[in-house]
């Protein structure tokens, strides 16, 4: 079978603006492989090849995701500027609001509008009209106490909204340059990945003609069965897609990357995991690799041990099998569990 070729479809917009070093859209993908070597065998080679595209492909997905996490960040940073500044003018309208009575008590009491008592009392011809003009001095006083109390607040708020202001938009500049960062992370990623995947067709065009034909022939066509419930209708719903071609970054529903295989079958049994390989690995709980069973989730490294590490996911069927994606040239089969002697853990998403 000559390699099916495709386009590696962008994970985002190249118009979205952000994101730190990471990887993040492509799903995660490749059969597990061993290690790069310099073996002549060009099976091997193209396994070889395989697990590294996967890898590139895994970090491309952290990089979307930090990209994503970022832009998120710049646009709540955007967010909290409009809101302060929004604030700021709200408290600089109430400033200009209390200008006007502020001037006119400031004017009052230069002009010798304000009188003491005394005075009130020698200039007023009787003591009703004095007591009718100290009332009237008292509300004065009082009025003058809100204007200037409601001043003063409003001069606090301004100046706090400033601050706040101020801080919101260093903040938002820091969330912006984080998200050019991450993009700039990304695209390099995809044209690390675009390489890899080069790679790997190559090695699938060199490989003799019987080897490419078993490859893009289904294998296993036997039944398996989980535990009742919604492991075994995952288990089920990835078997079904036995003969599906493996695409870069597809998540189903006829074509699908290993991680798009999983994520896919889970959510047919209403489930939702995370959509990479490296971010299933987080998904249910960890199981001991003596007591799979089916539908359990095995992941591969590149014999590290290392989570960060992880290129490919694949189900267990039971009796030592896996139905998985491999990688370009090959289908969505059952093949030992083994892979490339890299399990290097397990996950139960239910049960």
């Amino acid at each position: 079978m000559t390699p099916h070729r495709r386009s590696l479809r962008h994970p985002l917009a190249a118009t979205t603006a952000l994101l730190l070093i990471g990887l993040g859209t492509l799903p995660a993908s490749a059969q597990p492989a061993p290690p790069p070597t310099s073996s002549q065998d060009p099976m091997q080679r193209y396994q070889e090849l395989g697990a590294q595209a996967a890898k590139a492909d895994e970090d491309l997905l952290t990089a979307q995701d930090q990209l994503t996490a970022r832009q998120a960040d710049r646009d709540k940073a955007n967010a909290d500027v409009t809101k302060t500044n929004d604030e700021l003018g709200k408290a600089q309208a109430a400033i200009a609001q209390f200008r006007p009575q502020v001037d006119t008590i400031a004017l009052s009491a230069l002009g010798g509008g304000q009188l003491n008592n005394t005075a009130m009392l020698l200039d007023s011809g009787n003591r009703q009209e004095f007591l009718d003009r100290a009332s009237a001095l008292s509300v004065l006083a009082d009025q003058k106490t809100v204007v200037l109390g409601g001043l003063r607040e409003a001069v606090n708020q301004a100046e706090n909204a400033k601050t706040a202001a101020a801080n919101a938009q260093k903040t938002a500049q820091l969330a912006a340059d984080d998200a050019a960062t991450a993009l700039d992370e990304v695209r390099k990623r995809q044209a690390d990945l675009k390489g890899q995947i080069a790679e790997v067709r190559k090695a699938l065009g060199e490989l003799p003609s019987s080897d490419r034909r078993k490859l893009g022939t289904v294998q296993d066509s036997g039944s398996y069965l989980g535990p009742p419930g919604a492991a075994n209708d995952a288990l089920q719903a990835a078997l079904s897609k036995r003969g599906s071609e493996y695409e870069w970054g597809a998540t189903g529903p006829n074509q699908f990357d290993c991680s798009g295989l999983t994520s896919w079958a889970y959510k047919q049994a209403g489930i939702t995991i995370p959509r990479s390989s490296r971010q299933q690995f987080t998904a249910g709980k960890a199981v001991p690799l003596n007591q799979l069973v089916p539908g359990d989730l095995l992941f591969y490294d590149d014999g590290t041990g290392n989570a960060g590490a992880i290129h490919h996911v694949a189900m267990y069927v039971g009796d030592g099998k896996m139905v998985d994606a491999p990688t370009e040239g090959q289908l969505v089969d059952v093949r030992p569990q083994r892979g490339d002697g890299h399990l290097m853990g397990a996950r139960r998403i239910v049960g």
